[in-house]
């Protein structure tokens, strides 16, 4: 199969989106480190920790690996040198004076830059990978060595704009939280650039227990774990339901999300591997807010709304 073609242009079209299936086997990797290379206390590795962004990170990542797969017009830009990404960009709400640092941006080409996230010094979209702790099969290293990379730069003109949020456990506090942190990037996205396509995607666990990093402060196993206890699948079904309240928009001018969508995952967050949830609650395939139903709107937006780029 020819993935590539010279000049950018490609008959590159996804069988099969890669990015819920990279989260799973990446997140399933407990690291000891946080935000900023931070060590997490008491010498604890964790899959998941509410005080790092590691979840959101990879999340993302999957998504702009996955939309470069799917946009043959986002390709082509790259390709010619037109589009660029940031990572953690600061975005200002113009007429509310908020500000808000995005997960990950695509923007008109400008200033390269270089970026150092962990140990590693990075000006690229593949560089990101290891960084950010992402496990890619061969098939899919394969697939990512056949794409345009794209570099990474100071972002000027933002054309899209795709933050990730998590619900894991204690789902009474998280729903409102959740709910609140990503309608504010949407609104900071459009009170930015109102052209711009605003993503959001959404992380929700359905694993019957939690073993929380806030609530053993302790080194594990030095002392009997505590372990958080879910009313599933009740919980998730109602942090899916708060989260489907966020608005959405069907054309620039109006308030709300451009593309939303969620993905359910099994995660009791002590060591066994995370899994990636297609039964009810998740979204079915028809759903708006099916991955690949979200990955698909974003690439049809862009190809949309940018082609004279």
């Amino acid at each position: 199969m020819k993935l590539f073609a010279k000049g950018g242009e490609s008959n590159f079209r996804s069988d099969s989106m890669y990015g819920t299936d990279i989260f799973v086997r990446s997140n399933s990797v407990a690291t000891k480190g946080g935000r900023n290379g931070k060590p997490f206390e008491y010498g604890n590795a964790w899959q998941y920790h509410p005080r790092s962004d590691r979840h959101s990170k990879i999340a993302c990542w999957g998504v702009m690996f996955d939309l470069l797969r799917d946009c043959a017009l986002l390709r082509t830009h790259v390709a010619h040198g037109k589009v660029a990404f940031g990572i953690n960009h600061p975005m200002r709400d113009f007429a509310q004076n908020r500000e808000k640092n995005l997960d990950l941006v695509i923007c008109r080409a400008s200033k390269t830059s270089v970026k150092k996230v962990g140990r590693k010094q990075i000006c690229n979209f593949r560089e990101l990978a290891e960084p950010y702790t992402v496990i890619l099969t061969a098939k899919e290293k394969a697939d990512l060595a056949a794409l345009p990379d794209v570099p990474l730069a100071e972002p000027t003109t933002i054309l899209m704009a795709i933050e990730a949020k998590a619900c894991m456990t204690e789902f009474g506090k998280a729903r409102p939280r959740l709910y609140d942190e990503l309608n504010s990037s949407h609104l900071t996205i459009h009170g930015d650039t109102n052209g711009a396509i605003a993503a959001g995607l959404a992380i929700v666990n359905i694993a019957p227990t939690f073993i929380s990093p806030t609530r053993n402060h302790w080194s594990l196993g030095t002392q009997p774990t505590e372990i958080n206890r879910h009313d599933q699948p009740r919980d998730a079904e109602s942090a899916i339901a708060k989260i489907l309240q966020l608005k959405r928009r069907s054309r620039t001018g109006e308030e709300g999300f451009d593309a939303l969508g969620i993905i359910v995952i099994e995660c009791a967050n002590d060591g066994t591997p995370i899994k990636l949830c297609h039964s009810p609650p998740a979204p079915r395939p028809s759903d708006f807010y099916h991955y690949e139903q979200f990955i698909g709107r974003l690439a049809h937006l862009y190809a949309t709304r940018f082609p004279g780029l």
